[in-house]
């Protein structure tokens, strides 16, 4: 009869729980070695999240309302969609940066 640590999706967990430690000491380090993060720095950084997601969703808002005219199309059909699409492209961008920091 096998235990549960033989199964290969036990090696898995254990192989992700060693690499969540590692990051976790790492950041430990970084918060000794350089202190707390400056009040300025987290501005920046929720600006930077903001100006990532927005510019993206404006910019495929207005591709869309471009599109809308230039085909005829009926509504707003392709700035609701390119409008969604830039939203996804920002707040995947923004959690990137994000998590490359942390």
């Amino acid at each position: 009869m096998k235990t549960p640590e033989d199964s290969p999706s036990a090696g898995q967990e254990r192989e992700r729980l060693l690499r969540e430690v590692h990051r976790r000491q790492k950041r430990h380090a970084r918060h000794l070695r350089e202190g707390e993060e400056s009040f300025w720095r987290s501005v920046g950084t929720m600006g930077m999240v903001g100006w990532s997601v927005a510019l993206p969703t404006a910019l495929g808002a207005l591709f869309g309302r471009w599109l809308d005219g230039r085909l005829n199309a009926s509504g707003h059909v392709f700035m609701v969609f390119f409008m969604l699409v830039g939203l996804a492209v920002g707040c995947f961008t923004a959690w990137r940066s994000i998590s490359e920091k942390s």
